[in-house]
């Protein structure tokens, strides 16, 4: 009787198959990871406002302007940081 129970146990701690994950998903979490490497920096002007992504800053005339940009940023990293010639940091 014991050496069914000690067969029978590791079936108890056996996880199911992992799903798969979707181009979607592994492309999303990319991105999470992209944004996980830079802290954001914000810093209010009376007229606009500077931006701070890491080592890199970037002023905008307003401040909707830059937290439009921030939006854009945190949508695809990559992309924003290709198009404000930082992409070497990303």
């Amino acid at each position: 009787m014991n050496e069914e129970l000690v067969e029978q146990m590791p079936q108890c701690f056996e996880e199911g198959p992992k799903p798969r994950e979707s181009k979607e998903q592994g492309e999303q979490r990319r991105r999470l990871d992209l944004l996980k490497r830079w802290e954001i920096y914000i810093h209010v002007l009376d007229r606009g406002c500077f931006v701070r992504v890491g080592c890199k800053s970037i002023a905008f005339t307003s401040i909707e302007a830059g937290y439009k940009e921030i939006g854009r940023y945190l949508e695809n990293p990559q992309l924003v940081a290709t198009q404000h010639g930082f992409e070497e940091h990303v």
